[in-house]
């Protein structure tokens, strides 16, 4: 008999005799595994501007989905919005979100998120696609686009929405 430790998104972690495992050793594991992807994710961003640079609302995306980073455009816009922080930052699933969006546009979410499912799984190395964000006080148009940043057993997705509603109205006119 095999223990076999997977993280959330069934990515493999390590493999234990069922006889020969220890507490101690799938702890350690874990902790080795977790180390190597906060360290993967450290150059990113080094590799990277700073999120914080970007002017755009930005997040970064683990293969799961999970956000692990966004910036402050992006939490910026979320409050402005009267978005839960909880459900569309750090820790939320962005492929949740757009699967679960309901209303008039949340077609444009879950084509969106199909987008961002083809980049993590290597089908495509980068997604965009033009949509309506419409609030009640404004008529508005967003450029999402997706992009690998890393690659092997732990790809992650930069993910960028730019405003894009002042080129659309002066093409309309």
């Amino acid at each position: 008999d095999v223990v076999v430790l997977r993280r959330q998104d069934g990515a493999f972690v390590a493999a234990f005799s069922a006889r020969g495992a220890t507490t101690e050793g799938i702890v350690l594991a874990a902790k080795e595994d977790y180390r190597k992807l906060l360290l993967r994710l450290r150059a990113v961003e080094e590799q990277e501007l700073s999120l914080d640079d970007l002017p755009e609302h930005t997040a970064i995306v683990d293969s799961s989905g999970a956000i692990v980073a966004v910036n402050k455009a992006w939490k910026r816009f979320a409050k402005n919005n009267g978005a839960d922080l909880s459900k569309v930052s750090e820790g939320a699933n962005y492929l949740d979100v757009c699967e679960r969006a309901t209303g008039e546009q949340s077609q444009y979410a879950q084509f969106f998120g199909e987008g961002l499912r083809s980049v993590l799984s290597g089908r495509e190395g980068r997604f965009a696609m033009e949509y309506p964000c419409h609030s009640p006080t404004e008529r508005r148009w967003f450029l999402g686009r997706v992009r690998r940043i890393a690659d092997g057993d732990l790809p992650m997705a930069l993910v960028a929405h730019e405003n894009v509603t002042r080129r659309k109205s002066v093409l309309a006119h």
